[in-house]
């Protein structure tokens, strides 16, 4: 993709501040041989319904925990009020696959599969999706096998560490945390995501169009499908 536009001024100001998992860890995932060279993802779309549109709150960060890459994206949903509270729009699944689990906010979904009965219920292999801080109201339950499009569950805090409802995304290969914006950028509906260095700081690029990731809500962050 082309090279994001510079930054405009008292960007720092606008930096995503969220506690949310911030170590980078990036050499871990190269050096592990389990990862093949020709290693590509598969289609992906963005996590949410047609029509409704959401923050791209927090580009570049950390998947899960510390020492692992920068895997993760955020999207906060419509809304007005801000903090951890109750929302009703809908997390879609970004790629078909089956869910493997669905407890303590996080829903993991497994995508190395043909089909509703080809899943082999096994998350160290082929490309996972986790989708985190998913609300237990709603939540899809374990063994769904669930078409790009469809409903997860609703966005919030629960998981994790959280100032405010969103939804955590991140891919994994091989069990490996895969970065957003390294040699195999997450590129959900055409948009690619790229980084600028600081954790939680980036876009999302599409044709010539950026989205700047930016905590809050702001004309900058707003995307849909």
């Amino acid at each position: 993709p082309p090279p994001p536009p510079p930054p405009p001024p008292f960007s720092s100001r606008r930096r995503h501040t969220r506690s949310c998992l911030k170590s980078r860890g990036l050499g871990d995932v190269y050096k592990r041989q389990i990862l093949s060279s020709d290693l590509s993802q598969p289609p992906m779309q963005l996590p949410f319904e047609p029509g409704v549109v959401w923050s791209f709150t927090g580009g570049p960060h950390g998947g899960w925990g510390d020492g692992s890459a920068w895997a993760a994206l955020d999207f906060a949903p419509p809304g007005e009020a801000l903090g951890c509270v109750q929302n009703n729009a809908w997390v879609v699944a970004i790629a078909d696959g089956t869910i493997l689990r669905a407890e303590n906010g996080a829903v993991v979904q497994d995508l190395d599969t043909n089909g509703p009965n080809s899943n082999d219920g096994i998350e160290q292999t082929g490309w996972t999706i986790l989708y985190m801080h998913i609300e237990g109201r709603d939540r899809i339950n374990p063994g769904t096998y669930v078409r790009a499009g469809e409903r997860i569950g609703h966005p919030s805090c629960e998981g994790g560490v959280s100032s405010g409802t969103h939804v955590h995304l991140a891919r994994r290969y091989n069990g490996e945390w895969i970065p957003t914006d390294q040699d195999q950028p997450f590129v959900l509906d055409g948009w690619v995501s790229v980084g600028l260095g600081n954790v939680y700081d980036g876009y999302l690029q599409r044709d010539g169009q950026s989205v700047e990731a930016w905590e809050g809500r702001s004309d900058e962050n707003t995307i849909q499908r």
